[in-house]
């Protein structure tokens, strides 16, 4: 039985409890100051477009002597050449490559045009070929190509002759490391990806998880996809990067055909690509990574930045109610908050990310459903409590026109929380001036960077929209993980350090079929936050506005680097903020740093902060071997 001084302690203690917890949610609603979007200030002070670093390019050369005289003038200063079609795919890797690690280059639409300059000149670094810029019957292009190779220079083919040419050509084929052609076109049930070439580890790209399996790994449809390719194999002396998997118990793992792969020239290597894995932005990081296997270290600049962008999250209206009831016995207002929201918040939080939620007002600007400002604030407040970033999504499922749907998301922004404004927009697969077009909106006037949708293949991973905005390219569509979208992660983590995921959760409202439910959907959500979460620990977790004052920084800034025995020098121009960095060794490790921080990604990749102009890294060289 309780006496009355018990009774009277434990009513105190009760509402004590109770006042305090009271106190507690008051004192968090008010400091919480959700009506301010935190990130609208980041990246004010950093670089604009005037500040960007741009390679020296010499161009195309003139076939007239006037022409010559120019590129003589210039080329001393290239160090990459590329020889490929005038606005083709390769030119364009390989000026996006050379603009973001800060080289040199010139153009020539030929072999036999490259050669008119370079009998005279200072041999370039690097030669990226196209195999139809070269002439595979002429000797002098030929000896060419054998005459770089002697004077020191990397040849890189970013895709082969046929193979009718090779089998016919020993001389060709001993030039690219290839010993024979076994078959002029073959398909596999796979990939296999080298430990230590790109970022990311030794990878197995297998059409089934096993012989047994009853569906095959997701992604498997569409990588290695149905292009066929020539089966090689390779000479004497040859480093295979990448092969193909070959269909078949009997085939030796040495004997798969070869994707990528290099043969050693004595001081210089020849690297060919098979299979058509150079084009897209993939190529990029092969470049980055090819670079680093032709040196004892190679230091460069990357972005540093992993997005989720959730795009058109979260809606505000009422709206598809029929359809949310029938699949969910909710409205799509409570989907939202009660299903969707803490599965994706502990997804994210596992793995240390934080959101980009690209809110939209509402999906269907033509029908009576408008939008709840009690909603507004809701998740404005949730977000501010985690972290996340609050941007606007720019499209709509009643095509109502960009500017007309801008204007009432202005209007309702206004009376709910005069004064909100946002760093970031979802211009998805916008045309350029559609996005220019949009800017000028009330709703957008402090945005500055813009999210672009992956399907654009022409965009850049990362550059300047305008001259004060940034635009940064979605990689993969985070609820379909696929093997294709994996390799150019891969690729863009190793040239970059840049990774940027978008999740259209307005399937969820307004679904096309069952497979846009949320079960179905988190799923394939949380496979990819937790397959990049895992392999790409090392690179910061930003949401879009933070990545934009990453990638202000790293378009800035250009540097130089040397080597003296066992210390690396880098100076930096440019420094508005703290950089970022990739050191590449092979068999060496960092001892000490001066002028920053770094931290090791994995074997022989280190991520570099730099917070001063000069800086010094001091190289382990105790496992240190020669490096051929």
């Amino acid at each position: 039985m309780i006496s009355r001084r018990q009774f009277f302690t434990i009513t105190i203690l009760m509402i004590t409890v109770l006042f305090l917890c009271m106190c507690i949610n008051n004192l968090k609603d008010n400091w919480n100051d959700y009506a301010v979007n935190r990130y609208t200030e980041t990246g004010e002070n950093y670089p604009s477009q005037i500040h960007i670093y741009v390679p020296e390019n010499a161009g195309e050369e003139d076939e007239g002597d006037e022409g010559t005289e120019k590129k003589e003038t210039l080329i001393a200063r290239n160090k990459v050449i590329c020889v490929a079609e005038a606005g083709g795919m390769l030119e364009e890797i390989a000026e996006q490559w050379v603009t973001y690690t800060k080289r040199d280059i010139a153009s020539y639409s030929t072999l036999r045009a490259f050669g008119k300059a370079w009998k005279r000149q200072e041999k370039p670094e690097m030669l990226v070929l196209d195999s139809g810029c070269v002439d595979w019957e002429s000797r002098e292009d030929l000896a060419l190509l054998t005459e770089c190779l002697e004077g020191g220079t990397h040849l890189v083919f970013g895709n082969l002759p046929e193979a009718s040419v090779l089998e016919k050509n020993p001389g060709v084929r001993e030039l690219l490391g290839i010993r024979t052609v076994l078959e002029e076109k073959t398909s596999v049930i796979g990939f296999h990806l080298r430990e230590g070439f790109l970022l990311g580890g030794e990878t197995f790209y297998l059409e089934k998880a096993a012989r047994d399996a009853e569906e095959p790994l997701p992604g498997s449809a569409s990588f290695p996809g149905e292009e066929t390719f020539p089966w090689y194999l390779p000479a004497s002396g040859t480093k295979v990067y990448m092969r193909g998997i070959a269909e078949g118990e009997g085939v030796k793992a040495e004997n798969y055909p070869i994707m990528i792969w290099r043969r050693s020239f004595g001081g210089a290597y020849v690297f060919a690509v098979n299979g058509g894995l150079m084009q897209g932005l993939s190529g990029i990081g092969l470049l980055s990574a090819m670079s680093a296997e032709m040196y004892s270290y190679e230091l460069y600049p990357v972005v540093n930045a992993q997005n989720m962008i959730l795009a058109a999250y979260p809606s505000l209206a009422d709206e598809n109610r029929e359809e949310m009831e029938r699949r969910y016995s909710r409205s799509v207002k409570q989907v939202f908050q009660e299903l969707m929201w803490p599965n994706i918040a502990a997804v994210l939080e596992r793995h240390n990310y934080r959101a980009t939620c690209m809110m939209t007002p509402q999906y269907d600007y033509e029908d009576e459903n408008l939008p709840d400002g009690r909603q507004l604030k809701f998740y404005l407040k949730i977000f501010n409590e985690k972290a996340a970033e609050t941007g606007l999504w720019g499209f709509n499922v009643s095509n109502t026109p960009p500017a007309q749907k801008l204007a009432e998301d202005a209007a309702f922004l206004k009376e709910e929380l005069s004064g909100y404004a946002f760093a970031s927009f979802y211009a998805g697969d916008m045309a350029e001036e559609e996005i220019e077009a949009a800017l000028e909106e009330e709703a957008l006037a402090s945005v500055k960077t813009v999210v672009r949708d992956s399907e654009r293949t022409e965009t850049a991973p990362v550059a300047f929209l305008t001259e004060e905005v940034t635009a940064q390219r979605v990689l993969e569509n985070g609820l379909e993980y696929t093997y294709e979208k994996d390799f150019l992660v891969r690729s863009m983590e190793t040239a970059l350090g840049y990774f940027s995921a978008a999740f259209d959760l307005s399937r969820v409202a307004y679904p096309d079929g069952d497979g846009d439910g949320w079960g179905q959907l988190s799923r394939g959500l949380a496979t990819t936050v937790g397959i990049y979460g895992q392999t790409f620990q090392g690179f910061a977790r930003t949401t879009a506005a933070e990545c934009d004052a990453h990638i202000r920084q790293f378009l800035a800034l250009d540097y130089r680097d040397s080597r003296t025995e066992d210390e690396v020098h880098l100076q930096v121009e440019g420094l508005v903020g703290p950089a970022w960095f990739i050191l590449r060794t092979h068999n060496e490790s960092i001892k000490d740093m001066e002028g920053g921080s770094w931290q090791k990604l994995e074997e022989g990749a280190y991520l570099i902060e730099v917070q001063e102009e000069e800086v010094i890294l001091t190289l382990d060289s105790t496992d240190r071997r020669f490096y051929r």
